[in-house]
């Protein structure tokens, strides 16, 4: 009888070896491999005319996949939580951006951390529905794509489709993902975003150069070289389009501070979660400038329920753009919602080409 449950033991445990090593292998060999560029469709069609000094209005804003709103933590944040406890949070918040963007007099409005298809957000495609009634065009591009992420071991995320989107009322010529490198190491890599740029063509009235508009979400916990590299690429990107003579404007969540941002009034006390790489003014080449809101917080950390005071939570201040000489920038805004439908702000660009 002991050799009999001996056996039996081991088969079990080889049963157990065999699935795992086999999930294992599926998530491996279905890892999303985009190519380097990738043209994407643009959906709709224009409503507005972009014209040569006259008030062009963006925004950027990292919707978390509508389900981090202030009622919520994040298990990578030092919190507990994969997911909100029903898809009512999800349908709510998804509800209140898109009023947002109805109510909002904006051109351009740059989305991340949208999901189309997820188990954190109860597999609701929130691209869309926030283009449906979008008076403009609409562009998505995928970065993360994984069949299914394992942990944590006992509330696990799950599958996952997610991406950037860009919704816009001028006239775009052409919208390209392009392929950022990946800030994790393999096997970790396989179910991880794969970061890129969204870029948009925009048509100038009146001029034969273009508005070029990068969409961007760069990376918040990989490899800090892996971080830089991917902001080397933008500014390479934007770099060669400037000496084009075209006008170029990159926003979103670059998951890195600001430069000018005050550390007396928003210190980074937790160290333990998410600590963000300081960007330096002189990074960037000579006809470019980083421009932000330094006065107001863009994200929270998530490791715990938003108190509903900045004092007692960790805020940074990592979402903005980098804009060429030739655009005038008349005005930077955090547009501040109690952290109400996502754990960023809304932050509103107003500009005018030279």
């Amino acid at each position: 009888m002991p050799k009999t449950w001996y056996k039996i033991v081991i088969a079990i445990v080889i049963v157990i070896l065999v699935i795992l090593l086999l999930g294992f292998a599926i998530l491996v060999f279905s890892e999303y491999f985009p190519e380097d560029t990738e043209s994407l469709n643009i959906e709709g069609e224009k409503s507005k005319d972009l014209k040569i000094d006259e008030t062009a209005t963006i925004i950027t804003y990292n919707l978390g996949y509508l389900s981090l709103d202030n009622t919520q933590d994040f298990f990578m944040d030092g919190g507990e939580n994969v997911r909100p406890k029903n898809a009512t949070t999800v349908t709510k918040n998804l509800a209140a951006v898109k009023s947002f963007i109805e109510n909002q007099d904006a051109d351009i409005f740059l989305f991340q951390e949208v999901d189309t298809n997820a188990k954190r957000s109860y597999n609701i495609n929130e691209y869309e529905q926030l283009k449906e009634d979008f008076d403009g065009t609409s562009t998505f591009a995928y970065m993360f794509k994984s069949l299914y992420i394992p942990y944590p071991v006992f509330n696990t995320v799950g599958h996952v489709e997610s991406g950037v989107m860009t919704l816009n009322r001028f006239d775009v010529n052409s919208a390209t993902r392009i392929a950022l490198p990946s800030a994790y190491n393999w096997p970790v890599r396989a179910v991880m975003y794969k970061n890129c740029l969204l870029e948009q063509r925009v048509t100038i009235d009146g001029s034969d150069k273009e508005l070029v508009v990068y969409n961007v979400h760069l990376d918040a916990y990989g490899k800090e070289e892996g971080k830089t590299e991917q902001l080397d690429i933008l500014i390479n990107k934007m770099k060669e389009e400037y000496d084009k003579g075209n006008y170029v404007i990159a926003g979103g969540d670059f998951n890195q501070t600001f430069p000018g941002v005050d550390t007396e009034k928003f210190p980074v006390v937790n160290t333990d979660n998410f600590v963000p790489t300081q960007m330096s003014e002189d990074y960037l080449p000579e006809d470019f400038k980083f421009v932000t809101d330094l006065e107001r917080p863009s994200s929270r950390l998530l490791n715990e329920v938003y108190s509903g005071s900045y004092d007692n939570t960790q805020l940074y201040i990592i979402d903005g753009y980098i804009v060429s000489e030739n655009v005038d920038v008349e005005s930077v805004e955090t547009i501040e919602n109690n952290f109400s439908y996502s754990d960023h702000h809304p932050v509103k660009l107003e500009v005018r080409l030279k």
